[in-house]
This record gives structure tokens, sequence and C-alpha cells, in this order.
């Protein structure tokens, strides 16, 4: 069913008001745009399914008031984007939620899984993917289209009937609402301002004073620009020649197009506003950042070694090892133990395998590769 007008919509919203759970995803165009533009949102719960039409549908109210019910769990797979679209619509974080990829990874060892080949271990059935690269922007939309968006919510519904059992089974819901907890936390989709947007710049950490306060103030530009003009920001300046300019500052429009990068029609649209960053940049207290020491090389074969354990405790709890830690977190497990601020150390997953980690630290923990399977086996004093 397709949902293109408010009063429907708002029925439609009635009806699911005393669900105990409601199925959700979202088809978005993010190429070309500053912030994907949502073209269809799909619900579900019990036997009825629908499209609703954003392009249509103009008063979200009735959906939104769902979307905040502390009664009304939200179901969805892979959660992130979608999560923040309807952020950006609503304003504040959808909550209860459910991720099924969170779930499944919070029961099998083998990590993330696509929700296509999830719907196929649970309920036997090989989606079709046919109609994964369309305009979602574009209409009238056919009805396989509507019918392939609506799958999605369809089988989300056995899928997490299925994992919430296992999750009971096991002992494992209030690892699952740790981790949802997370996505409902409204700092996860409110973005850092403009003058602290150059943190998130690669290699910005090997740059320094007055090269970092320029980056700042590139990066400041170039959001600001790009979200006006809803481009991406990499259209407006790539990462690399943002630190090139940082590092080696510019002085005339010729300079800027010396950068290899740089083509130029961007310099003749956007190259006045960066000289100007460059030139505040330069006019601006140095900025320093904080610098880690650095793993001494004759520790890495003892993160490679906290590795392998995580990885076998993962498979013999049946828990995806991506999840409970990355070679970041055993990095400073290593060099701090017990003291270290990683998940690892806290709720959940210091139950699971952080307590076995710091006693394997401590040499509790030997390894063995078992003749045969040649599966590595790890055995704790």
């Amino acid at each position: 069913m397709l949902i293109e007008s408010d009063a429907h919509l708002k029925s439609f919203c009635a009806a699911l008001a005393g669900e105990p759970a409601i199925f959700i995803d979202t088809e978005f165009v993010g190429e070309g745009r500053y912030a994907p533009a949502v073209g269809a949102i799909q619900l579900a719960a019990g036997d009825k399914a629908v499209l609703v039409d954003p392009l249509a549908v103009h008063d979200f109210t009735p959906l939104f008031a769902l979307l905040r019910d502390p009664g009304i769990i939200k179901v969805f797979h892979a959660a992130g984007q979608d999560l923040i679209i309807l952020f950006n619509m609503m304003g504040t974080p959808v909550a209860p939620v459910f991720d099924t990829q969170i779930a499944y990874a919070l029961l099998d060892s083998d990590g993330q899984i696509s929700f296509l080949n999830l719907v196929e271990r649970v309920t036997g059935t090989r989606l079709q993917k046919a109609h994964g690269f369309t305009d979602w922007l574009r209409r009238p939309l056919s009805q396989g289209q509507v019918e392939y968006a609506l799958d999605d919510v369809r089988y989300l519904i056995p899928v997490y009937v299925k994992l919430q059992a296992e999750l009971q089974r096991l002992g494992r819901e209030s690892w699952a609402r740790e981790e949802f907890t997370k996505l409902e936390d409204a700092a996860r989709y409110t973005p850092p301002a403009p003058d602290m947007l150059y943190l998130r710049l690669g290699g910005i950490d090997r740059l320094s004073g007055q090269a970092v306060a320029v980056a700042a103030k590139l990066a400041a530009y170039r959001d600001e620009t790009a979200r006006r003009e809803n481009l991406p920001p990499g259209r407006i300046m790539k990462d690399e020649v943002l630190l090139e300019y940082a590092r080696h500052p510019r002085k005339t429009m010729k300079e800027l197009l010396e950068v290899r990068g740089v083509q130029a029609q961007q310099i003749n649209r956007y190259g006045a506003g960066i000289l100007a960053a460059i030139d505040k940049g330069l006019n601006s207290p140095k900025i320093s950042l904080p610098r880690g020491h650095g793993l001494s090389p004759a520790l890495e074969p003892t993160v490679d070694f906290l590795t392998l354990c995580l990885r076998s405790l993962a498979r013999d709890n049946s828990v995806s090892s991506s999840i409970l830690a990355n070679r970041h977190d055993l990095i400073e497990l290593v060099e701090k133990e017990a003291d270290a601020n990683v998940p690892l150390l806290r709720g959940w997953r210091r139950e699971a395998v952080g307590n076995t980690l710091l006693a394997t630290l401590a040499g509790d923990a030997t390894a063995h590769i078992v003749p045969g399977t040649r599966e590595v086996k790890l055995h704790w004093k």
C-alpha cells in the first residue's frame, strides 16, 4: 500500500498506536548532496505494510508521535543512516530502538550481516535486489519498486521475532539494550561545532601549530559552503587538498590551482572563500593537538596476541569480535591495562571478555593449534 496524503498517514498511524513494535526502513539518495534525501519510508506491523511517500506527504506529526512513543519498539536493520534521516526530520531521536544487525552480532561470531543474508538464514527466502539502484526521488514509483521496498519491512518481522527469542534464551537482552541505548542518544546525531570539524580530518595529527589553525578555518568554511549549496564537502575541497593548503598556505588564486586534485571551476567558485579562510587561520592562535606517544614496536606482538585471544573468546561466546573491540581498543588495553578507557572494560563487554583479556595480559593465557582442524585454541590458568 502506498500512502500519499496527510490524512492517509494519520489514519494508518492511528491503527498502529497499540502495536508493541513497528518495523521501519527508509530509501534515500545521497549522491551529490550534503545530506541524503529521503525518497521512501516503509512501515510494517502485524499484517500491515505501507510505503509512505515523503514527496507527497507534508504532515509527519502522527508518524513522529509513534517514533517517540516509549511503549513501541522501533525495529530496523543496520539502523545508522535511517536514524540520522529520521532525527533530521524530527529533531529528536527515535526511541526505543531494536537493530537486527547489532542483535545478530551479539548472537553469532560471524560478525555483521546483510539484511538479505539474514532473511535467508531465518526464513529460507532469498530476497531479490532488482531495484537496489533505484532513484527513489523519481516519480511515479513502479509497483515493483514499491514491493521491493516493502519486503525490507515485511521480512524484518520474522527476523526480529527470531533474534529477540535468541537474545532472551541466552540471557543477552541486557547486552542488546546497552547497545541500542547508544542509538537513542541525541548527541550521536548532533554535528560538531564548525570550529571543531578539523578534528575529523584524516591526517590532521600530522600538522602542528599554525597549520592546524588554518585547517580548522578551512574545514569550517568548507562545511558551511557545502551545507548552504547542498553539496558533498569534497566537491568544495578534498581532504588532501585542504591539508595541503593548511601545510603550505597559498596567497593567490593561481597558487591555489597549483595543488594536485583541484579543478579550475572549484577555484573560480570557491577560491576567494578558501583564501579568506587561509588568511583567518594564519591570523588565529596556534592550535596544539594532543600527541599520543605511539605503541612501542616491542608491544606490537602483544597486541597481535590479544587480537587472537579476542577472536577466540568471541567464537567461544558466539558473539562477533567486531562488536567487542577494535585494534585501537586493544592497543590502549595493552598500554594502560585496567585503566584503559575503552568499551571493552565497561558493561556487558567486560563481563563477557574484558576481565579475561586483563588476565591474559597478566600472563594467564596460552595458545596452541589443534592438529587436524588447525584451529587456534586458548587456555587460561
